[in-house]
């Protein structure tokens, strides 16, 4: 097989599709309009979202894509702790309340994902908008969670709505442009100009 051939398409919308799934339920609970007890749904959620996106994740990554491979596959881990988590809370093994745990994961979840940013930035308007907030949505958690800081907490909480909606709109567009063999969906200019652009790893001689 030659370095231009790839055994799959992309991945990355399938593991988008189950991350808005997760925060689509996640939010309502957040946010108050939906009973606490709704939490519980995230175990059937978190185990099949973990699936999808560690299985989008190295699909990703055996297509040479470096960046989108290794943030799926982390989003999976967070996946499966969300599901760990409300499983070991459910049965009260472990306190109701995590946050001097989740603080520190969520703070250096959040500083990767500040890390992997920049490419994003380049790549186009859609992608920049969902990385900045999901990096709010990661670090905004930690601080408050870190420091007794709720409002960080507040915001972190609504900074999913974005995240859902240009999940689902990188979503489509990647499906129906790669499918259409043409752009269908506008994903608009970069954030940033000039080069930086995700690429496959075999394009930058990553081996």
């Amino acid at each position: 097989m030659s370095k231009s051939e790839h055994p799959f398409a992309p991945a990355a919308p399938a593991g988008l599709m189950v991350l808005t799934f997760y925060l689509s339920c996640l939010f309502p609970v957040l946010i108050g309009t939906a009973p606490e007890e709704m939490i519980y749904v995230l175990i059937p959620l978190g185990l099949a979202g973990g699936i999808v996106q560690l299985s989008s994740g190295i699909m990703e990554l055996r297509c040479g894509m470096i960046v989108p491979g290794n943030i799926m596959c982390g989003f999976s881990a967070f996946m499966f702790l969300g599901m760990g988590e409300n499983i070991l809370k459910l049965f009260k093994l472990i306190p109701a309340h995590t946050a001097a745990v989740d603080g520190y994961v969520f703070m250096v979840m959040g500083l990767y994902m500040v890390g992997f940013t920049l490419p994003f930035l380049h790549k186009n308007l859609v992608a920049g908008i969902f990385m900045i907030t999901t990096d709010i949505f990661f670090c905004g958690c930690g601080i408050s969670w870190l420091f007794g800081l709720p409002i960080f907490f507040k915001i972190a909480t609504w900074s999913l709505v974005p995240i859902v909606i240009t999940a689902m709109w990188q979503a489509i567009a990647e499906v129906l442009n790669h499918s259409m063999g043409r752009e269908i969906v506008k994903m608009g200019a970069p954030l940033l100009k000039g080069t930086g652009q995700l690429k496959p790893a075999d394009a930058l001689q990553i081996h």
